[in-house]
């Protein structure tokens, strides 16, 4: 444990076995209705836990730098796998989406791995360019090779993790000390690109206007967003019980992945909600605390770049719970039920625990410091 920030362990150990009392809660009745066990979904949450800790774990005693010295070929494998889901056979369709690949019994969806792993390469590319003597940040370079991620995953389509994973990239080349105009273009151009898509896409469109009038769509596209909203209103202050929510009962859909929050909302109240937000925010804040030590431009970016894919997807979950956005496909970091996310959320921790011995160590290659 020396030189790891204890912190973070505690914080991300807390909120994940958090996780697995809440998927139990949430998924147990429509896991015996549907598998003849309540016990389905809490067993398989409790194996990714396990595969994520010792992933997590790995990652945190590698050594960076081996990362580092093969990022390209890292890089190139992500693309590869986010290219798989559209191999017949190979790749798997749920609800016309191609997210998941599946090899006997063995399934995986490559988005979630792929974007810690452009946001460790972008920052990499960042780091080499400006010890060569770069006097700028390079912005065309890291935006190319973005784009062509966001691509496969708009093709997929996961409009929700293109427009997170553009939002973080954007965020890094910003705390970087890009080209402030150039960024202001890109950022433009994104939102063209991303209010085309909306435009052009039918089920897009309909949840936008089932957010805009989400009572008028209660039994259509906004049934999701009224439920939750009564899941909310019923859990008040203290909440109607652990293990007691209504709403799960086959009114709240995807009650153990997305909307996980709704019954946690539910059944802990306001004073849960606050305490789950309040761990969140001490995790984000120690994660920001090993980049602002940090000496290094790697460190600095990956741990910014890891820390605000955790926070913005937080928001973005919670938000849309709240009704505040469109519903999206996105779960809650460390609580939802889901192998792939689990998965690479914990090894993102594990790779900012890394950096954070680093930095307490004063190995982060201060010599080259000049992030900024």
């Amino acid at each position: 444990m020396k030189g790891y920030d204890r912190g973070i362990i505690a914080a991300t150990l807390l909120l994940c076995l958090f996780g697995v009392i809440m998927v139990f809660s949430a998924s147990s009745i429509y896991a015996l209705k549907e598998y003849g066990t309540k016990y389905y979904f809490v067993r398989k949450q409790v194996l990714y836990l396990v595969m994520g800790i010792m992933a997590g774990s790995v990652v945190a005693v590698t050594d960076i730098n081996l990362v580092r010295r093969h990022m390209k070929a890292v890089f190139g494998l992500a693309l590869f796998l986010m290219a798989l889901v559209f191999v017949p056979h190979i790749g798997v369709v749920v609800s016309g989406s191609h997210r998941w690949i599946r090899i006997g019994h063995f399934s995986m969806q490559p988005s979630e791995f792929a974007k810690p792993v452009l946001i460790l390469f972008i920052a990499d590319l960042i780091d080499r360019k400006v010890r060569k003597g770069s006097d700028a940040v390079p912005v065309l370079g890291p935006l190319v090779y973005t784009v062509v991620l966001l691509f496969l995953m708009i093709r997929e389509p996961d409009f929700g993790s293109a427009a997170i994973t553009a939002g973080v990239i954007f965020a890094i080349l910003f705390l970087s000390g890009a080209d402030m105009g150039s960024l202001v273009a890109t950022g433009l151009l994104g939102i063209g690109v991303g209010v085309v898509l909306v435009v052009h896409s039918a089920y897009r469109f309909n949840r936008i206007k089932a957010f805009l009038n989400p009572w008028q769509h209660a039994h259509t596209g906004a049934f999701q967003i009224v439920q939750s909203a009564i899941a909310y209103g019923a859990g008040g202050l203290t909440g109607v019980g652990l293990g007691n929510s209504f709403e799960k009962l086959f009114y709240l859909p995807e009650a153990h992945t997305d909307f996980i929050f709704s019954v946690i909302a539910e059944e802990l109240g306001f004073l849960g909600v606050a305490a789950v937000i309040g761990v969140f925010i001490f995790l984000i804040t120690k994660a920001f605390a090993v980049a602002a030590r940090a000496e290094s431009i790697f460190t600095k970016t990956a741990v910014y770049g890891l820390a605000l894919l955790i926070a913005m997807q937080v928001i973005i979950n919670i938000s849309v719970t709240l009704g505040l956005l469109p519903t999206k496909g996105l779960t809650i970091p460390f609580i939802s039920y889901g192998g792939s996310s689990l998965v690479a959320q914990l090894t993102s921790i594990g790779i900012i625990l890394n950096l954070s011995k680093k930095v307490s160590e004063g190995g982060d290659e201060a010599d080259y410091s000049r992030w900024g």
